[in-house]
């Protein structure tokens, strides 16, 4: 791996973060809709469901591309994203929020699985559980305020 690649797996994680992290901070401030964009809410949420399919279907690559054999993965990477899914159809922001937390921390325990197998790069699990417990963090903040 080159070192633009290296820097691009540091930087990606934490800039997928300032949507959950912008918008904690715009509910703590009282903002609830933003110019263009529209809902708060409807933003904060709708990218967490795109952001935790898109983390589910890492798995499905990690068993297509061989890297793990663990049928599990193909279980687990559609059970996450369907219960998203279904979550954010059925649930009020707040119930979401938390159920959407409980989803990241299990995507995250299943690759500290993967990575005491040596499936994952070291590197990547540091970056990968600082960046998730900003993301959560976020999101319990935001389930608070939308309350």
């Amino acid at each position: 791996m080159d070192a633009r690649n290296s820097v691009l797996l540091k930087i990606l994680p934490y800039a997928g973060a300032v949507p959950f992290l912008s918008g904690a901070g715009v509910v703590m401030l009282g903002v609830t809709s933003l110019p263009v964009f529209g809902s708060v809410q409807t933003l904060v949420l709708s990218y967490g469901l795109a952001i935790l399919s898109f983390m589910a279907g890492v798995h499905w690559g990690q068993y297509l591309s061989g890297v793990s054999n663990h049928p599990g993965l193909l279980v687990s990477s559609n059970t996450v994203t369907v219960l998203a899914w279904i979550g954010y159809i059925i649930l009020p922001a707040a119930q979401f929020s938390i159920l959407l937390i409980a989803l990241f921390t299990a995507l995250l325990l299943i690759d500290r699985q993967l990575a005491a197998r040596a499936v994952l790069q070291r590197d990547y699990m540091r970056t990968r559980t600082a960046v998730t417990l900003l993301v959560i963090v976020s999101l319990a903040v935001f389930a608070l305020m939308s309350t």
